[in-house]
């Protein structure tokens, strides 16, 4: 039995060390290591020209319970997968996508995890991005995976990856392939213009922003030299979606691609279990991302937001390699999914 929408009292206990919202958001992401997790590689065409590369990570022959229902069980066996999307200038290897694709794997769950567009370690075929609310690149994947036989698909994104996938399960709604059973999003920036607001002039837009300008020089190859010719000069995360990003992709600028690219206008139209995870003290976000009276008046969208865990973090000490948040999004699915 699902809880109400709104879980008011969360599981997570952190750490005393691990109570801060910046060292439980920094050390994860700098020192988590999972180990276990081989990924099988496929490149998926899209339908404007383009690729996305497509990491499997299969967890063994005869998905979940498949030898033992050949035998007793006259219908098709179910297989599982999870559609695993991954945040701002992240990729595959990003130690909660291993994680995640390693708990999903242990519960009898196929993993898919994507990079976006141009973040595979090969640069792209076009100019386009992938951006904070692109939903056509799920749009591929999904019937995608579905073609390979899968018969029950979860969709779990984290942070930007998070936003499209509720994105795209809300601009969808009942449209949704009937396959997809369950969506979760963690650490997810559902409103744009606040999560921005929220780190603007920090440590975290410095750092996004070395990371943009590093991932704008490898992309120059797709562009003249006159195309960007002040793109070094930029230095805020607004500049950059102003003066690059916007241009690329049809935005008038960054606060139009802020307004745009939010899963918030869209979550109430999510017509499957869904939960939104933010941690309380993440420093990325603002309280708008945590919308407690949307998910009030929801009979599927779950909110939960624990006192810590900072931003796709929730780190708990194992000897699996796993974190908290890992084992919430399994046992989420699988209560949702019975």
């Amino acid at each position: 039995m699902l809880p109400m929408p709104v879980i008011e009292t969360s599981a997570y206990r952190a750490p005393r060390l691990l109570r801060g919202g910046h060292l439980s958001t920094l050390l994860p992401s700098v020192a988590r290591r999972v180990r276990g997790v081989t990924y099988v590689r496929e490149r998926l065409d899209l339908p404007d020209g383009d690729f996305v590369d497509l990491d499997w990570s299969k967890c063994g022959a005869g998905i979940g319970n498949e030898g033992f229902e050949k035998f007793h069980n006259p219908q098709p066996p179910i297989r599982n997968l999870v559609i695993l999307t991954h945040g701002y200038l992240g990729n595959s290897t990003r130690p909660y996508m291993l994680g995640a694709a390693k708990a999903f794997n242990a519960a009898g769950y196929d993993a898919l995890a994507w990079s976006h567009r141009g973040l595979s370690g090969e640069l792209n075929r076009l100019p386009k991005l992938t951006t904070h609310g692109s939903t056509e690149e799920l749009a591929a994947i999904v019937p995608h995976s579905l073609a390979k036989g899968y018969t029950r698909l979860v969709l779990l994104g984290f942070s930007k990856g998070g936003n499209m996938t509720l994105k795209y399960a809300g601009e969808l709604g009942a449209n949704l392939p009937p396959e997809v059973q369950s969506v979760m999003a963690i650490s997810v920036p559902a409103d744009m213009v606040g999560s921005v607001g929220a780190f603007r002039g920090s440590f975290y837009e410095r750092h996004f922003s070395r990371k943009m300008q590093k991932f704008i020089a490898f992309r120059q190859p797709l562009f003249s030299p006159t195309d960007f010719p002040d793109v070094a000069r930029l230095r805020s995360l607004d500049d950059l979606t102003t003066h690059y990003v916007a241009p690329i992709m049809g935005f008038s600028g960054h606060r139009a691609y802020y307004e745009q690219t939010s899963s918030l206008p869209v979550l109430n139209n999510i017509r499957v279990p869904t939960l939104i995870l933010n941690a309380q003290n993440d420093p990325v976000l603002s309280e708008s991302c945590s919308p407690r009276d949307l998910a009030r008046n929801s009979d599927f969208l779950f909110l939960e937001t624990p006192t810590f865990g900072g931003h796709c973090g929730f780190y708990e000490k194992s000897s699996d390699d796993l974190y908290w948040m890992d084992r919430r999004a399994v046992e989420f699915v699988v209560s949702s999914t019975q």
